[in-house]
Formats: C-alpha cells, sequence, structure tokens
C-alpha cells in the first residue's frame, strides 16, 4: 500500500497504524541495541572466519558502503596535506597490514599519513585511514601506534557509519505516516519519537566505540602486541583530556576516553584474551620513524602546517553516491 491511501481510510484506521508502525521500528531498534549489548565475539581463535555484523540492520550493501567512504575520502584529502616520505608511510603500512590479516575486515584498508600537530585518526567507509603525524609521534611503542589503528579497523570492519547511516534513514522514514495521519494520537507519537531519536543516536554512539575497543583488542592481541598497550594510550589520551592540553582535547572529542570505557577495556583484556608468555611492545622501526619525523617535520616551514580538518559546511567535490543496491540485513 502506498503511503498516499492512508488518507482514504477513516480516521481511527490511520491513527492506528501510524501507532504501530512506530512501535514496531522502536522495538527492532531496542531489539537490535539488545542485541549489540549481548554480542560477545568472545571466540578469538575464529577472528576473520566469523560474521561480525550477522543480524544487524544496514540498508547500505557493501559496494554502496565502498562508493560513499571513496567520496568522503576524495573530499577529506582537499583539507588535508599528506606525508610521502616512504620511511614513514610504509612502516605504517606495515603495522596497519599486520592488524588487517588478524581482524575481521572484509576489504583493502588504505592507509594515509597527513602532516598535522595534532594527535588523531579516523577510518572512513570502505577501508580508509588516516592517521597524523602527531599521533605517530605521540605513541611510546609499536604496541601503541597498532592499537589505535586496531580500533579505527575495528570501526570499519563492524560497518559503524552506514549503521548510524541507516538508524537516520529509519526515523525520517517513521515521520512520513505520522504526516499523513494528523490529529493528536499522531502528534503524541511524533513527540515521542523525537525524544528516543536523539537518545537512540547516542546510545548507538557509545555501543559503537565500546564494540570498537572490544573488537580492537582482540585484533591487537591476535597481532602479537601486548593489550596492555592498548590501556596505556588511553590513559595517557584521557589524562590530556583532562587537562586541556595542546591539541589532545579538541583531537578525540568524538573517541572520548570516559572511565567506562577504559574498565570494560580492562575486563576484555582479563576475560577474553588468555595470557601469553610474549608479547611485542615495541621495535627498532618505531624508534627509527619518531625521530625520522621529528627531524624531518623541524624543517618544515610553519606556515606550510595545514590543522586536522574540521566538519564545516563548504565545497565539495560532487554529490554523495547512491550506487548499490540497499539491503535490510547483510
Amino acid at each position: 500500500m502506498r503511503w498516499g491511501h492512508l488518507l482514504g481510510l477513516p480516521w481511527g484506521v490511520r491513527t492506528g497504524i501510524a501507532s504501530l508502525l512506530a512501535l514496531l521500528l522502536l522495538s527492532s531498534f531496542a531489539g537490535v541495541a539488545t542485541a549489540a549489548k549481548k554480542k560477545k565475539h568472545g571466540d578469538v581463535e575464529n577472528i576473520g572466519k566469523r560474521d561480525i555484523n550477522k543480524g544487524s540492520w544496514n540498508l547500505y550493501s557493501t559496494e554502496r558502503e565502498i562508493a560513499l567512504g571513496d567520496w568522503l575520502a576524495r573530499n577529506f584529502e582537499l583539507t588535508t596535506q599528506r606525508l610521502k616520505d616512504p620511511l614513514v608511510t610504509d612502516y605504517v603500512d606495515e603495522v596497519a597490514e599486520r592488524v588487517v590479516r588478524h581482524s575481521d575486515l572484509r576489504m583493502p584498508l588504505r592507509v594515509r599519513v597527513i602532516v598535522s600537530d595534532e594527535v588523531n585518526a579516523i577510518a572512513l567507509p570502505g577501508g580508509h585511514f588516516f592517521i597524523t603525524t602527531g599521533l605517530i609521534q605521540d605513541t611510546q611503542s609499536e604496541a601503541e601506534l597498532a592499537s589505535v589503528i586496531a580500533h579505527e579497523v575495528a570501526h570499519v570492519a563492524a560497518r559503524h557509519v552506514t549503521k548510524q547511516l541507516t538508524k537516520r534513514e529509519m526515523w525520517t522514514w517513521m515521520s512520513i505516516p505520522l504526516a499523513l495521519v494528523g490529529g493528536p494520537i499522531a502528534y503524541t507519537v511524533s513527540q515521542g519519537l523525537q525524544l528516543a531519536g536523539p537518545l537512540a543516536f547516542l546510545q548507538f554512539s557509545y555501543n559503537a566505540e565500546h564494540e570498537a575497543d572490544f573488537l580492537g583488542l582482540q585484533y591487537h592481541y591476535a597481532s602479537g602486541y601486548d593489550p596492555v598497550a592498548f590501556l596505556d594510550f588511553f590513559e595517557r589520551m584521557k589524562q590530556r583530556e583532562k587537562s586541556r592540553t595542546g591539541g589532545i582535547a579538541k583531537a578525540f572529542s568524538t573517541h572520548l576516553m570516559t572511565k567506562r570505557r577504559i574498565a570494560a577495556a580492562q575486563r576484555t583484556i582479563q576475560e577474553s584474551l588468555p595470557a601469553r608468555d610474549e608479547y611485542v611492545v615495541t621495535t627498532s622501526k618505531h624508534d627509527e620513524v619518531r625521530v625520522h619525523l621529528e627531524e624531518l617535520l623541524d624543517e618544515r616551514n610553519p606556515q606550510e602546517a595545514i590543522p586536522w580538518p574540521r566538519l564545516r559546511k563548504g565545497r565539495v567535490t560532487e554529490h554523495p553516491p547512491e550506487t548499490g543496491k540497499k539491503n535490510a540485513r547483510l
């Protein structure tokens, strides 16, 4: 039935349909959120063989997600300065490849090093990964560098961006039948959705970060690195958020290191990662790259530095892609 046909139905029937649709969609989101909380994926030995997205809602096909990531990456690079020094880029590629080999990611990871003093990293849909020179310099060991990469790889593997976009699209669709119904019941349901929508996005955001921590720790551990380094880096970011020094506070504004997240990561290490006799903590290559970066950037003209891009309205190269078919469950 088309939505327009609702206008020909009695008012009581229309309100009933609208209320039912709202309740069904709300309950489906609640079910997904509950499933996300219950989903453990504690089987470290099956990394790469399991489907961590099974049963989750996603309207984006893999092809459409990759196209979206390509578009975002092109526009992102317009506002950044890439580092093309092979000593640095090859090393970061090596660490990233090691993590990806021990992950659930089912697409290539394309790594770019960005010249910026800010400590930051971001992974876009479709496997685009950007990391700043500031973050590389700030890591105290290769295991710390790998922990950041593992966290971002987890975001891509779990398809968090397109899952959040799916939620936004679903909330938009929910408003269509309500607009056609009208009346006090529709108004009441609409008000409820306006409140529930933002709360759902906030919960999803925390769930996404929590899952990225959980999966990232698994990938980090499976790659042979000391998981304590994961906590060391998080703890240092937490302290710098408190002190608000430099660009650190702004850098991880979307990845806030709450006590709850750190405590959850500690539990993951204790309960889900079997102890090993040996771990990789750092390498001489990591020390060499940090020293080389410091010398390289000291020679740079300060005016050449490009700050980490901020989200703002501006010129883009084209409209976001709409390629690929939508799938309700992937």
